[in-house]
């Protein structure tokens, strides 16, 4: 199903992100296989209002990463540019505000080279305001659409694209997990693509601990946090109330695990608590996790894409900070 406004294009690609959210929550939040409860990244992401609020976030002076993947892109574009076959199908996997790409779609146009950008987001009304400001730059050469669905929606969609496909994860969603977990992921995308394929994947490699935890704690008066605002949206998503700001408190941990810094949410009960209609009963003391953040640098990075089946064909570092871009392709190409 396709919406439009003028010539702004909208692709639903999946079934209703709604849905497969609430599948989520109950995986993870309501019946863990593991027996540990934990609130899924997607729906921290999950309506066009947490967008906003993390756009407000970023702003923070204490949070560097936006800043720093913006500079990379703005410093290294037309380099990045000059990888990009002409024809090229991109696709900015939760394309978020599209203010840090803009620079790289920029480069493109001044290139003349012909690519369809695609941004991928769980919130329709997200991609609709940001494929305004990319409607205002009115391109010649780069045609912009949105794909309003899923990350496995967007594989499944590419399977009847022909064209070379770039990936573009530009703010650190894929190789910050658990290294394992990491290249599990990884390794997800590299058996999707063909050999004209790429990924470009952005990462924070920060080291200093203090610094992650300034950029992911620093509070604003009267605003939810982003955890606090996807444990509000997960009562709506399930239909029902079990999440009472008065009954939990939200606090994040940084570790640092040998050259590597983490980071990690919790959600603790302040008392016993519970949803009969949802059967989830939780006793005071208990925790639920939000996946743990790791600050992976180039070297971890290069063993991830190793154990992953990717080749790294190029690297760019932010001129402002320790922030990366890595271009990656399927290994088998090089066979």
């Amino acid at each position: 199903m396709e919406s439009s406004n003028a010539d702004i294009s909208i692709l639903a690609i999946g079934r209703p992100v709604a849905s497969q959210l609430k599948e989520k929550l109950e995986r993870s939040l309501l019946r863990p296989s593991t027996g540990q409860r934990y609130l899924p990244s997607a729906v921290l992401w999950g309506d066009d209002s947490a967008l906003k609020l993390f756009e407000k976030y970023s702003a923070l002076p204490e949070y560097y990463a936006t800043r720093d993947e913006i500079s990379l892109l703005q410093h290294w574009s037309t380099d990045i540019a000059g990888h990009v076959a002409p024809g090229s199908v991109l696709v900015d996997l939760g394309c978020g505000d599209v203010n840090k790409v803009k620079p790289f779609l920029d480069a493109l146009e001044a290139s003349h080279k012909p690519v369809k950008y695609y941004a991928l987001d769980l919130s329709e009304l997200a991609l609709k305001r940001n494929l305004e400001k990319l409607q205002a730059a009115c391109y010649k050469h780069v045609a912009c659409n949105g794909l309003w669905g899923t990350f496995d929606d967007a594989r499944k969609w590419a399977t009847d694209v022909s064209e070379p496909i770039w990936y573009m994860s530009l703010g650190s969603i894929f190789g910050n997990d658990e290294f394992d977990v990491a290249v599990r992921d990884l390794r997800t995308w590299s058996n999707a693509m063909r050999p004209q394929d790429y990924m470009l994947l952005g990462v924070d490699g920060c080291p200093d601990k203090e610094r992650i935890w300034r950029s992911l704690n620093t509070p604003i008066p009267g605003m939810p946090n982003l955890v606090e605002h996807g444990l509000a949206l997960s009562n709506t998503i399930l239909g029902h109330t079990w999440y009472r700001p008065e009954e939990w408190e939200v606090f994040g941990v940084c570790e640092q695990l040998g050259p590597v810094c983490t980071h990690q949410w919790v959600i603790r009960a302040l008392k016993d608590t519970a949803c009969d209609a949802l059967g989830f009963h939780a006793s005071k003391g208990d925790e639920i996790y939000t996946v743990k953040w790791f600050r992976w640098g180039p070297d971890g990075m290069k063993k991830q894409f190793d154990h992953s089946d990717f080749e790294q064909v190029a690297s760019w570092k932010s001129p402002t900070g320790p922030v990366y871009q890595y271009l990656v392709r399927p290994a088998k190409m090089a066979n």
